[in-house]
């Protein structure tokens, strides 16, 4: 059968593997999982394409990538220069003054991107109002950029006090070192909102990695020039190339934002509105609470230790992911990550010539993983390999069955960060597990949590690149306007409003745009905002009263309501409005048996065997190509209408 044209691809490109989701009408989802590319991602996301729809064209190409990520936590950033209001050349150093960690006398500070002597500072100053209490000359502009230049930037970060208040010195001062001829990134354009310090250091990321950005979206259109590709951004939505080459900021939190949003969908088809997403890659696992389907999305992050202020899903990560490599500490306890074997040489299993004991080898030598199981780009499993690296540990660590404790406790700790600990019960919350480990560990971590259920999609292994054909377009604009709850806001919400659907409509999305309004406020006298959903003509008052009840349990009816900003958020039409249920899972293997460490003689499933209704009852191992799911013994797991494997936990272990 001739195929088709415009197909769809979503694509995630993880720190071990690159994932690939190919939808096309009339065909089953194809996925495919190959080696990243760390040196350039774009040659992995080629060589992935190729290999899901060969020869055949793709109109879309939606895709996360690690580019901006990779580049702050390794530090292999543009040369920066930040120009800022005098008497603010420390912004970056003084930060907020707390502490990382209260009774840890060793935390340190990470240093910033731009070190002092790389700042440049202007002779003016606007009120919080917006009025010009000094003015911008035209020599002082002259002088900056004379400065700047002296500096050698490769690009620039510019970043005035109250400029969202008013622009009108930052547009001038930019249009003045336009002429370095090296990206700038204005803070009133990137992020028009208060807080200085999360302003300039949001600015500074931005302008850090932009040229690193463009080099790589260069890359890609060179690699795949037909079809039309967009970014994940952090906030779980899509946003064209030429945003995302101008603000990489949004996407510092790329991939995974994409593992979310399909969680949530899949979550809601198994029945279950309020979930945790639990993704276990090879180089991390990412959690993130999910309620009513959707994750949650806030604007205040980290990445390093450094704050951005952008629209970010609310994922907490940890170094735990299938490469994590187990080592000893100087006290002799057992540790894993968040050190990673990577993508090359991996995990010792691989046989590209790593010799260091990682979670995957762990797995290995207990019998998890089918010894002549072929894993993306033909790789083949290596148990003596593994065997050798976990044999070199001291016999205190445990063994693999020591690893997989010590990376369990781990990824607990990150579960109750996004549960428990802001208290929500896991009793009611199911657990979705997916990434190419996800499923070894999930109903093992949800027995610990106390969670309901496990469910996990009909291909995990791919599960962020499907949700990149899930994500809807996405932009959000804001404004601060510190205003009394009662002011007249109309124009505001009418400008965001414009501004939000023009710039859908720039990055080529013309039909089903809808827009939601939300609100930063507090009570008079707090210091931080609750995110409230502020529909047209909503009491904005009551609804504040009810987010701070349902977050710290009172409420202060008699205080006065402080607006202090305006959002609309933008969202086009996803290419898939719900996750697929007709997935090419392969031959189905006949039932063996296969011995476990700690098990026996288990059973061994082929997932491609179950159909809607069947059970499989642990102790069993349930196979796909992408993955492997351990069910302990008295778990149960059902596969339900949509294809899900749901597994419900015994009743004397919840709760």
């Amino acid at each position: 059968m001739a195929e088709p044209v415009g197909a769809c691809a979503g694509v995630d490109v993880g720190g071990t593997f690159t994932d690939v989701v190919v939808h096309a009408a009339g065909h089953r989802p194809r996925a495919v999982k190959v080696p990243t590319t760390p040196d350039n991602q774009a040659v992995g996301v080629h060589r992935g394409v190729g290999q899901a729809w060969p020869g055949a064209a793709l109109r879309l190409l939606p895709h996360g990538t690690t580019t901006a990520t990779n580049a702050v936590l390794q530090r292999c950033v543009a040369r920066t220069v930040l120009v800022t209001t005098d008497g603010f050349a420390d912004v970056l150093q003084i930060a907020r003054q707390d502490r990382p960690a209260l009774y840890d006398l060793t935390v340190t500070r990470p240093e910033p991107l731009v070190p002092h002597e790389r700042v440049v500072t202007v002779v003016e100053r606007t009120s919080p109002d917006g009025e010009a209490i000094i003015a911008l000359t035209d020599e002082e502009i002259d002088r900056v950029v004379r400065a700047v230049g002296r500096l050698a930037p490769e690009s620039v970060a510019v970043s005035l006090l109250f400029s969202y208040a008013c622009d009108e010195h930052e547009r001038r001062l930019c249009d003045a070192l336009a002429t370095l001829d090296v990206p700038i990134t204005r803070s009133s354009v990137l992020l028009p909102e208060f807080r200085e310090f999360e302003r300039a250091s949001t600015c500074v990321l931005n302008a850090a990695v932009e040229p690193v950005m463009r080099r790589y979206l260069s890359n890609l259109t060179a690699q795949l020039p037909d079809p039309t590709i967009t970014v994940m951004t952090s906030g779980g939505g899509t946003a064209g190339l030429d945003f995302a080459a101008s603000a990489p900021v949004h996407t510092l939190l790329s991939g995974p934002a994409a593992g979310v949003v399909a969680a949530g969908a899949v979550a809601c088809h198994a029945g279950f509105g309020d979930a945790i997403a639990f993704d276990m890659g090879g180089t991390s696992s990412d959690v993130c609470l999910i309620r009513n389907g959707q994750p949650e999305v806030s604007t205040s992050a980290q990445i390093a230790g450094l704050p951005f202020r952008t629209p970010a899903v609310g994922i907490h990560t940890v170094g735990a992911g299938g490469g994590s490599i187990a080592w000893i500490d100087t006290g002799g306890a057992l540790r894993v990550g968040p050190r990673s074997a990577g993508a090359d040489p991996g995990p010792a299993c691989y046989g590209l010539g790593g010799a260091e004991s990682t979670v995957t080898d762990a797995h290995c030598v207990l019998g998890h993983l089918d010894p002549d199981r072929e894993l993306g780009g033909g790789l083949r499993l290596d148990i003596d390999a593994a065997a050798r690296a976990i044999s070199a540990l001291p016999d205190s660590a445990g063994g693999a069955t020591g690893i997989l404790e010590v990376v369990r406790a781990t990824m607990a700790r990150a579960l109750r960060k996004v549960s428990t600990e802001r208290g929500v019960d896991p009793a009611g919350l199911a657990l979705v597990a997916y990434g190419g480990a996800g499923p070894l560990h999930a109903t093992a971590l949800a027995r610990e949590l106390g969670c309901r259920a496990v469910v996990i999609p009909p291909a995990p292994g791919v599960l962020s690149a499907l949700g990149l054909l899930l994500a809807p377009a996405r932009y959000e604009a804001s404004r601060t306007v510190m205003a009394a709850a009662e002011d007249d806001l109309a124009d505001a919400w009418a400008g965001l409003e414009a501004q939000a659907r023009e710039e859908l409509e720039h990055q080529g999305v013309t039909s089903g745009i809808t827009l939601s309004r939300v609100a930063d406020a507090r009570y008079a006298g707090q210091s931080h905002e609750l995110r409230i959903v502020a529909d047209d003509g909503a009491d904005l008052t009551q609804l504040l009263h009810r987010a701070h009840q349902q977050a710290y349990g009172y409420a202060m009816p008699d205080e006065r309501v402080l607006i202090v900003t305006l959002r609309v958020v933008a969202r086009g039409e996803p290419i898939l409005s719900q996750p697929p249920v007709d997935w090419d899972l392969g031959e189905p293997a006949p039932e063996r048996s296969r011995d476990i460490g700690g098990a026996g003689a288990v059973r061994v499933v082929s997932r491609a065997s179950l159909v809607v209704g069947d059970e499989v009852r642990g102790p069993a191992l349930i196979e796909q190509p992408d993955t492997t799911t351990l069910l302990a013994s008295g778990e149960i797991a059902v596969v339900d209408d949509a294809g899900n494997l749901v597994v419900h936990l015994p009743p004397t272990t919840v709760g």
